[in-house]
Order: C-alpha cells, then sequence, then structure tokens
C-alpha cells in the first residue's frame, strides 16, 4: 500500500502503476481540510475574485461566476476541457497519472476536499481506469478532464477490460456521482501529472535498461574486444565523474579483462572503448532527472493554490518545464547509448571469430544481418522523435502565450527508451549466437546473462522469424529482470 501524503519517489510511481494500492494519509488529510476550508472562507465572505474560482478560465479571467453558479462553473470545466484526443494511453500509465495528481493534491494546498483524493484512490484501488487521451493536449489543461466526468457519471473508463460509459463504472466501484465544489475541478486538470508521471515511468525503465547496456557492451567486449585498458579503474580517477567509474567497473567485473601491466596497447573501436563514456553519460542524467522528478513529486502543481490562512495566490506551478527539460536530455542520452549499442551489433556481424552475419549457413541464411537493421531503424526511428521543451504555442486568446510541451517531451521519452531497449536486445541477441557458433567460455556474470537470453527467447538454429524475440527481449530489460539475472552469479550491477 502506498500511502499520498504530498511525497512520492519513482520506484513509488512504477509500483503503483504495476497495481500497488493507494489511501491517503491522515496528515495529508488535515492539510487538504484546512486548505478547502480557506476557500469555503473565500466564497462565503464574497469578498475576493479568485480565479478559477469565482472567475472564468483563461482568458475568461476577469468575468465573474456567481455563488449559485459555481458548481455548474467547475462541471462545464470538465465538459469544455476534455478536448484531447487520440487512442488513450496505456493502463499503466493511466494509474501512474492519476496516482500523482493525487499526491499532487495531498500537498494541501489545492483548496479541494479530502473526499476527492478519496475517491481517485478508489478508482486505482478498484482498477476502474478513466480514459486519458494521448495526443491533443501538449501541456497541462485537458488530459485528466475524463477522470473528473468519470466521478462524475458522465466519461467513459476501463472496467474489466472493457470500455464503460456514464454511470457504469461508479456502479462497478460502488461509487456514488462525486459533485464537484467550486476550485475543485480546476485542481484536478491543472498541473504537471501526466509529464511526471511518464518521466518517472521512463526513468524507472532506464534504470534497469542502463544496467543491460552495461551487460550487452561488455558481452561483446568479451567476445570481439581487444583492448582491456580503456576500463582501467585508475583512467576514472583522474577523470571522476562516477557513472563512468561505475560502467567500467561493470564491465571489469562481468568479463576477463585484465589491463596490461606496461606500455603496450591496441584499440578497440569507439562503440566498445568508450562504453564508460557513453553508459556512464546517462547514469549521469537519471541521477539528475531523477532528482527533478521527485522533486516534482513532492510539489502543489496547480494553479490558484490556496493557503490555510486564506492566502491565494494565482501563479505558474502547473509549468512543467523543469521535468520537460530532463526528459528532452534524457531521450538524448538514451539515444546515444542506442547508438553504441547498434555499432556493436554491426562489429559482431562482421567480426572474423565466426559465421559471416551470425548466419550458421552463411548465403543458404542471413543469419541476424536484417535483425541489425531493424536496430539501426529504431534507432533512426528514435532520432525522429525531436525535442519539445524548446517548442511552444499559445492558446486561450494569447493570455497562455508560453507551454512547457512537457506532455509531449515525456511522451517522446518513453517511447526512446521502449525503442532503444529492443536495439539493447538486438545486440544481445548477436552476442548469444556468436557465443553458441565460438562455444566461447563466458565469466559468471556473462554466463548467467547467457542463460536469460536463451530462457527469455527461443535461440534456435537457422534463419528464424526474429521480430517477437526482438521485442520479447526488449520488454524484459525495462524491468530489471536480466541485472537480477546477473546479480544471482554474485555480479552485482545493481
Amino acid at each position: 500500500m502506498i500511502s499520498l501524503d504530498g511525497s512520492l519517489t519513482v520506484e513509488d510511481v512504477r509500483a503503483v502503476a504495476d497495481s500497488e494500492s493507494v489511501q491517503l494519509a491522515d496528515n495529508a488529510r488535515e492539510r487538504m481540510q484546512r486548505s478547502r476550508d480557506a476557500v469555503d472562507d473565500i466564497i462565503d465572505r464574497d469578498e475576493s475574485s479568485v480565479y478559477g474560482v469565482s472567475t472564468g478560465f483563461g482568458d475568461l479571467k476577469d468575468i465573474s461566476v456567481g455563488r449559485a453558479e459555481m458548481e455548474q462553473h467547475q462541471q462545464n470545466l470538465l465538459r469544455s476541457h476534455h478536448a484531447a484526443t487520440g487512442p488513450p494511453v496505456s493502463s499503466r500509465l493511466t494509474r501512474a497519472i492519476i496516482a500523482v495528481r493525487a499526491n499532487a493534491l495531498a500537498v494541501g494546498v489545492s483548496g479541494v476536499r479530502p473526499a476527492l483524493v478519496d475517491r481517485l484512490c478508489t478508482l486505482l484501488n478498484e482498477d476502474i481506469l478513466p480514459l486519458v487521451p494521448s495526443q491533443g493536449s501538449g501541456d497541462n489543461a485537458c488530459e485528466l478532464a475524463n477522470v473528473g466526468l468519470v466521478l462524475t457519471g458522465e466519461g467513459k473508463a476501463l472496467v474489466d477490460g472493457e470500455w464503460r460509459s456514464g454511470t457504469e463504472p461508479l456502479n462497478a466501484a460502488g461509487l456514488d456521482a462525486f459533485r464537484f465544489g467550486p476550485k475543485e475541478s480546476i485542481a484536478l486538470v491543472s498541473g504537471t501529472a501526466v509529464t511526471t508521471a511518464q518521466t518517472a515511468i521512463a526513468i524507472a525503465n532506464l534504470r534497469s535498461l542502463v544496467n543491460a547496456a552495461d551487460i550487452a557492451g561488455a558481452w561483446t567486449f568479451e567476445l570481439v574486444g581487444q583492448e582491456p585498458d580503456a576500463f582501467d579503474d585508475r583512467i576514472f580517477d583522474v577523470r571522476p565523474v562516477a557513472g563512468h567509474a561505475t560502467t567500467a567497473s561493470h564491465v571489469r567485473a562481468l568479463t576477463s579483462a585484465t589491463p596490461a601491466a606496461g606500455a603496450d596497447m591496441t584499440q578497440d573501436p569507439l562503440s566498445i572503448r568508450c562504453l564508460p563514456q557513453v553508459n556512464g553519460a546517462l547514469r549521469e542524467h537519471l541521477g539528475m532527472a531523477t532528482a527533478a522528478v521527485e522533486t516534482e513529486l513532492e510539489s502543489a502543481t496547480d494553479n490558484p493554490l490556496v493557503f490555510p490562512d486564506g492566502t491565494a495566490r494565482s501563479c505558474g506551478t502547473f509549468n512543467a518545464q523543469y521535468v520537460a527539460g530532463v526528459a528532452d536530455l534524457l531521450a538524448l542520452t538514451t539515444r546515444k547509448v542506442g547508438a553504441a549499442s547498434e555499432a556493436r551489433s554491426s562489429l559482431l556481424l562482421a567480426a572474423d571469430t565466426h559465421s559471416s552475419h551470425l548466419a550458421d549457413e552463411p548465403g543458404l541464411e542471413s543469419g541476424l544481418a536484417r535483425a541489425q537493421y531493424s536496430a539501426a531503424s529504431l534507432l533512426t526511428e528514435a532520432g525522429t522523435l525531436d525535442t519539445a521543451s524548446d517548442h511552444s504555442f499559445v492558446a486561450s486568446s494569447g493570455q497562455e502565450d508560453v507551454h512547457s510541451v512537457g506532455n509531449i517531451a515525456s511522451a517522446n521519452l518513453l517511447e526512446t527508451v521502449d525503442k532503444i531497449a529492443r536495439v539493447v536486445a538486438i545486440e544481445l541477441l548477436c552476442c548469444a549466437r556468436a557465443t553458441r557458433q565460438t562455444d566461447a567460455s563466458l565469466p559468471d556474470g556473462l554466463a548467467a546473462a547467457r542463460q536469460f537470453v536463451e530462457s527469455t527467447v527461443d535461440m534456435q538454429a537457422g534463419d528464424v522469424p526474429w521480430s517477437a524475440d526482438i521485442t520479447a527481449l526488449g520488454d524484459a530489460l525495462r524491468t530489471g529482470a536480466l541485472g537480477d539475472a546477473v546479480g544471482e552469479r554474485g555480479v552485482d550491477i545493481g
């Protein structure tokens, strides 16, 4: 059970995505109620113009809304803002998004009742998943409107594998229709939930993938590499980047590489020699991105904010520029890890230590030539996913004239991670075929990696359809299972 108290970790988000239950913490409930009481006091005094409570939204900020209309005002917002389109995001991502938004409300300065977060928790715990469109909301305004509509009995949700509308999702969860009070709808739909949730899931996947890329690179080095000196620990004392040193230590632990005592040397291609620098850069950027996302996971991210003393502030905390920027950075660095992996697959196909193209009968068979072609194509596809955090657009008659475009940046990151996971999977398939062809004896950690690959996919002899194997192995790499399998042989790369 994950307790929503206004602070989550990346691993908490992944746990909820993977069906962990949630509940609102008691201390958060108390904070939320104090903020809600402040909203009620503001309305009762009828002295202040508070954006989104007693006014219209966006460029309609100067049009007053009377007390008798405030509830209808909030329902209208949910209806009008359900304008995003495209296929729904995945069930896992839907769960993560709802949890992130509920947790931000639990910070306790959004002016909503604890009952709203309780309802969101029930949706997650009963696995009633509102449709969250994947397109047409580049920032923060449209994607969660249908979540609110589902709570009011007007939306569409996935229930037991089927899409149901109206009151059916509520009936399945044993809930009555929720009536949004003043400030509550805008608090639900505002914020950085999609950007933060997508980036958090990507970070969790990348923590596993970078270890898998270390293993794949070490395995390729063991098969065709010639120069172990590139991984000598003294190198990383004089350029002390922790991520570089970590990857180098993994290569040393996984392989039989022993640096020479003297000055005699050769050189491996950069995709092997720069393995610590390329993969290590991703490790460094993951550390920075994790700090940014976990700050966001303990932040209030809507507008306006209402503090318990009755102070209300119009602000820009819903802007996701901070997270959008690190999402773009992670995508760029992840693509470079993929570029190095694809280059190593090419080296394995051309190496003279085994059959050309890793075919058992070259000419009659094509081996893994087309699998490498797939890796190159996936890498190219990932490269077409442009950065987004440097873009913007204008909405609401110019009132909203700068946007973070964080939803697009983080969606591109997730897609990049998926594609590069398959690129690394192809390198591992090449390693497994090359090892079988040469009957190479592998150190314990790489032997465990080979066993993992061969138990995940059926490594048959001859030409086989590779598509399903590439997908299955790529999916497995994002779970951390490969690193766990290596760790069970006593080689810790966690």
